[in-house]
């Protein structure tokens, strides 16, 4: 039985790629729970769609804060060990949340669970990198991308479902999601730890003494291990323009996507628009959301990895034609209330706007030095949901109830759809076109950038030789 869980343990990029699929399935079951079944706790807890933004946020600006410290303590340990305690937090935090009484004590549980999911995918993502190479990186990245939307399948559809049983039946939902995790968690634990950049170096036959001057700025950032030297890492990698670009494009489109993923369930119930039930509108935003993502998830992949053969910064461009021709269907999308138009233009806007999700991924780790690809994924994790989602969908909240004349009472009626409406509106649709240019105007560094990536590797290399 040692003997074959010691190879099982071994089994290389295939078994590490599954078992990182399952957790990033459960991550964002966790996540998406709540959202499913938000318009029902809403409603058994006494809060507004004003509190739905404001407990979405409570996760996710936690999370974002947690992702530079956590970031760092991946790139300087185990980061399979990193992943493996970050999911078993987690795992807890989702089903003590059943315990939930009020709003207080919710938006608590939701804070902790962003400190657990914080540290998982910046220490994965650098993870899967050493284990696949550039050349497949982006369409591996887009798979496990995969991984994603279906967990927001199953948390719109489980926490929609359960929530419409009976008064208080979505506490179920916590549980179900919650346990499953420790068993990932155990399993992440025993993985092989792969040396840095051990995929690319397996491909490349590049001598050290081949290396070009230039890069010892970056390399040296890369040796340091106080808290100075942290500092100077995340400054060594915002001079990284490419970096920069994809950080500005993903701000808008995580603005974007918080809002979507957050409000769809309970926009889809409300009686001016299409008046689901909670479990019918669950089923709906995940089946809507999952296949579209699919297709736009894949698609972006493969094309920016044959597009990437011709043209450098195709994996940028990629990004940036999606969200900007997704911008007139994400409008389009939001001014019908007739259920076939809407799910014509936001399936459309859906394939568009998860064009990005591999490519931007592979991008941040093509252009980041080896050693620097779990910090790389933080700052961007950082920057980009601290000025993104993390407030996004506060803000429209605030705003749709703002927008309601009567001061709450068309959500507690069920008629706020049309509040809803204008809101996400008035702030998505520009949020879009502003990323789509960000990325056709910024992707013309790439080239250069990923060549200083590769000297820094090699110079690091060479002093450490």
């Amino acid at each position: 039985m040692a003997l074959t869980w010691k190879t099982l343990t071994r089994f290389g990029s295939r078994y590490v790629f599954w078992i990182m699929f399952a957790i990033s399935f459960l991550n964002y079951l966790d996540r998406y729970v709540l959202v499913g079944a938000a318009n029902v706790i809403a409603k058994e807890l006494n809060f507004q769609l004003d509190g739905i933004g404001f407990v979405t946020s409570a996760f996710l600006i936690v999370y974002t804060l947690g992702t530079i410290p956590l970031g760092l303590w991946a790139d300087r340990s185990q980061r399979k060990s990193v992943v493996a305690l970050c999911v078993g937090l987690w795992s807890v935090t989702t089903a003590l949340t059943s315990l939930a009484t009020n709003f207080l004590s919710l938006f608590i549980f939701r804070m902790i669970l962003g400190i657990g999911e914080a540290g998982y995918f910046p220490a994965g993502t650098a993870l899967m990198s050493d284990y696949f190479d550039r050349e497949k990186r982006s369409r591996i990245m887009s798979w496990w991308s995969i991984a994603q939307l279906l967990g927001i399948l199953g948390g719109y559809e489980l926490g929609g479902v359960l929530a419409g049983l009976y008064f208080g039946s979505w506490r179920l939902a916590f549980l179900f999601t919650g346990l499953p995790g420790l068993v990932l968690a155990i399993l992440a634990w025993f993985i092989r730890e792969p040396g840095r950049n051990e995929a690319d170096e397996k491909r490349l036959s590049v001598q050290p003494q081949d290396l070009l001057a230039g890069e010892e700025s970056i390399a040296g950032a890369q040796k340091g291990s106080t808290l100075r030297a942290s500092f100077s890492k995340m400054w060594s990698l915002l001079r990284i323009k490419t970096l920069v670009v994809l950080i500005i494009m993903q701000v808008f489109a995580y603005f974007v996507l918080g809002v979507s993923t957050t409000f769809l369930p309970t926009y889809l119930q409300q009686k001016d628009t299409f008046h689901l039930s909670s479990g019918t509108a669950g089923l709906y935003s995940g089946g809507v959301i999952v296949v579209a993502g699919i297709i736009g998830t894949l698609l972006g992949g493969y094309m920016a990895d044959m597009l990437n053969r011709r043209h450098p910064g195709s994996r940028v461009l990629v990004c940036g034609v999606g969200f900007l021709v997704g911008a007139p269907a994400f409008a389009a999308a939001m001014l019908f209330h007739n259920i076939v138009s809407f799910t014509i233009f936001f399936v459309l806007s859906a394939i568009l706007l998860t064009i990005y999700t591999g490519p931007c991924t592979a991008a941040t780790q093509d252009v980041a030095p080896a050693a620097l690809r779990a910090s790389a994924v933080a700052i961007s994790l950082l920057l980009a949901h601290l000025f993104g989602d993390a407030f996004s969908p506060s803000i429209v909240g605030i705003l749709a109830t703002a927008l309601d004349p009567t001061h709450g009472l068309h959500f507690q009626a069920g008629m706020a759809g049309q509040d809803l409406s204008i809101a996400i509106l008035l702030t998505c649709a520009p949020a879009l076109f502003i990323a789509g240019l960000v990325g056709i105007l910024g992707a013309r560094w790439m080239r250069d950038d990923v060549q200083a990536a590769e000297r820094a590797d090699l110079l690091l290399r060479a002093s450490e030789a």
